[in-house]
């Protein structure tokens, strides 16, 4: 469980890219400038990991909310709430919570689900794959590839995006062991008022593990 969260939570910034085939980074920068006018994003997913050697093929349903730095995530049974600085990974069966920091930028596999529409602009290469039809929408699938593979778990990011809207609508993450991790999102919304409370964690009650 710990290795799908971290994979589904960094995201980086600029440096040299590489582009061929379409104008992807065309495509790349109207994400990332459309991204830049959202105040808050909410999106319900769906994940699935698969691994046809190992027989895994596990789905699950989450969602997330976004607002600057900060994030509130519900998937498989257990929350991961930050509010930039501190995550709480929260545990309702058990009562219990988990406290981090927020890992650093340049930690090996860590995608902060905050900066994910604009995942490609620092650490990867990218190289427009082909258009597709995704749930009866027309999509643009481009794929990104880290720059410094060696200290990843994974070999390729697939960006399938709307191409009429200009909205993520699947993320597929290839693992060098042979499992795929795939997020396809089933809505999503900009602009919400966020309630009070969302990104922190204040329950007494619960048994408290401090990781800092």
């Amino acid at each position: 469980m710990k290795k799908q969260l971290s994979i589904l939570l960094t995201l980086l910034l600029g440096s040299s890219i590489l582009t061929f085939g379409q104008d992807a980074k065309g495509i790349l920068d109207k994400l990332s400038e459309k991204a830049s006018t959202y105040k808050s994003i909410k999106a319900v997913f769906e994940y699935k990991m698969l691994n046809t050697m190992d027989q895994i093929d596990e789905t699950q349903k989450g969602s997330i909310f976004t607002q600057g730095e900060k994030y509130h995530i519900n998937i498989a049974s257990q929350e991961i709430i930050s509010d930039g600085k501190t995550v709480w990974t929260v545990i309702p069966e058990a009562e219990e919570v988990q406290i981090n920091n927020v890992p650093e930028e340049d930690e090996s596999d860590f995608i902060s689900p905050t900066n994910i529409l604009k995942l490609w602009e620092k650490g990867f290469k990218y190289k427009y794959d082909k258009e597709a039809t995704l749930n009866g929408k027309q999509v643009h699938i481009i794929n990104l590839y880290p720059e410094q593979p060696e200290d990843k778990s994974y070999h390729t990011i697939k960006l399938f995006i709307n191409k009429n809207e200009m909205e993520p609508a699947q993320i597929v993450i290839k693992g060098k062991d042979g499992t795929d991790f795939t997020y396809v999102i089933k809505s999503f919304e900009t602009n919400l008022v966020v309630p009070k409370g969302t990104f922190t964690f204040n329950n007494p009650a619960y048994e408290v593990i401090d990781l800092r």
